[in-house]
């Protein structure tokens, strides 16, 4: 299903189920006292976002360290399964289907609705940031204490019983941390990403894929794209052939690009438009953890705003990346060997969670992407590849 579709049925048909589930809601008891050592379920849910996903990891690590005896169960996205299995925080992960049509959407979430009937959950934390599906997903787990993000900008029932602000001028990492610091978890401000974890097949898997290509040198991992939940975060394809070239004209390097199955065409377009033997594309060659493997080999990472830019970062590989629709405030990566690149142009940024990510570019193009230029961006990586020989 379209993400626009998607959007509509979550704004306005979320609307009137939000408003019918707090009427409902008002005739029950609403008592959210947390005992931690009764808490021997927990529900996690987020929807949208590997990235967030990863980003997400850190807090539900630390909620296991303090509620050691609930059961932790994860329910997402099928297109998150993998993400969610290689980080190995979750006794039992529930898939929601939206990438396979109607009937298979309705069949998933109701094996998933009755999962929760069975279960009883003690704590259902919603991740989610204001998205009303989530909302009335949370209602219908009829858990005695439900958490999740309340802010008046968007609506979206009096469901949640203990209801913590979204701070957009905090990190996203600190954002969902803070929603189990309201239930108990003590606060922490050096939280570190997980890694995934590589399986030994995965490994022996890219190292055959890079011997195949001749991939020897070292290596530059290459994500052109960005999900389709914001496409205006794409820094403009003509720039990243332009960077490309002059890299590999430069530097002994081999260039990997990466992408999901979608994305293969693309970036089989670009490739054709880089002129050297030593650039592979690996899209949709890689599983999750197959791609981890390959920017932990990876000299650098340059990326959009992205799943994957998250996932390198976790793998501790350098990254460069590029903002504007969104603000690297709260997405950005953290420390010195990550160079973010963001003009914060007087309409940036003009993503806003509390709007479902939605973007309304007050210009035809984004500009906040078309004016990082390609030589402001290559001089970093010349400087980072010729301190790295």
């Amino acid at each position: 299903m379209k993400i626009e579709f998607l959007r509509f049925v979550d704004k306005y048909v979320g609307f009137v189920a939000c408003a019918l589930l707090t009427v409902i809601n008002r005739c029950v008891p609403n008592n959210p006292i947390i005992e931690k050592e009764k808490v021997k379920k927990t529900l996690f849910m987020k929807f949208w976002g590997l990235g967030s996903i990863i980003l997400l990891a850190p807090a539900v690590s630390e909620f296991k360290q303090t509620f050691r005896q609930s059961k932790v169960v994860f329910v997402t996205l099928s297109r998150n399964k993998e993400i969610s299995e290689a980080l190995g925080l979750f006794d039992e992960i529930l898939i929601i289907d939206v990438d396979s049509g109607l009937i298979v959407f309705v069949r998933t979430l109701l094996k998933t609705i009755l999962y929760f009937w069975r279960e009883s959950f003690d704590l259902v934390v919603d991740f989610e940031f204001f998205t009303r599906f989530s909302s009335v997903l949370t209602f219908l787990t009829f858990a005695k204490v439900k958490v999740g993000y309340h802010a008046w900008e968007t609506w979206r029932g009096n469901i949640h019983n203990i209801k913590v602000p979204f701070n957009r001028y905090w990190h996203i990492v600190d954002n969902f941390n803070n929603l189990c610091i309201s239930i108990g978890v003590p606060r922490r401000n050096d939280l570190r990403l997980l890694k995934p974890a590589i399986l030994t097949e995965d490994k022996e898997y890219v190292d055959s894929l890079l011997k195949i290509c001749g991939i020897s040198r070292r290596i530059i991992s290459v994500h052109v794209n960005a999900s389709d939940l914001v496409i205006e975060r794409r820094w403009p394809y003509d720039n990243f052939i332009q960077l490309i070239n002059r890299i590999i004209s430069a530097h002994d390097v081999s260039i990997v690009f990466i992408g999901s199955k979608s994305e293969f065409d693309l970036v089989k377009e670009i490739e054709s438009k880089i002129h050297h033997p030593s650039v592979a594309n690996f899209a949709a060659k890689l599983s999750i953890r197959q791609l981890a493997y390959v920017f932990e080999k990876s000299t650098l990472v340059i990326s959009n705003d992205s799943g994957p830019l998250h996932l390198a970062v976790t793998m501790q590989t350098p990254t460069v990346s590029f903002f504007g629709p969104e603000t690297p405030v709260m997405y950005g990566p953290k420390g010195a060997h990550h160079t973010v690149f963001y003009k914060n142009l007087d309409c940036s940024p003009c993503i806003n969670v509390h709007d479902r990510k939605s973007v309304h570019c007050y210009w035809t193009s984004p500009r906040c992407m078309e004016t990082i230029s390609v030589d402001e961006v290559y001089n970093v990586i010349n400087e980072k590849l010729l301190l790295g020989k």
